[in-house]
């Protein structure tokens, strides 16, 4: 009997190393499917014009005047 309980043992060791390994593999294909879509969306921001809108909205000084010197003193 003690055969029996060894073989059971290492059976369920080894489902749980399967079970370590399919959740190991789920969340590694999760992030990197998460950082495909966001270049993805970043890419498509560039295309379409929206990141340079936010660059001209977050720096509106760059567009006056005095936006060379602005940049050459920071």
């Amino acid at each position: 009997m003690s055969g029996s309980g060894v073989l059971h043992g290492m059976e369920k060791l080894v489902r749980e190393e399967r079970a370590q390994g399919t959740l190991e593999y789920a969340l590694v294909f999760s992030a990197f499917l998460a950082m495909v879509l966001a270049l993805g969306a970043l890419w498509h921001a560039g295309e379409v014009g929206t990141l340079g809108a936010l660059a001209e909205r977050a720096a509106p000084r760059s567009l006056g005047g005095t936006g060379p010197l602005d940049f050459a003193l920071f």
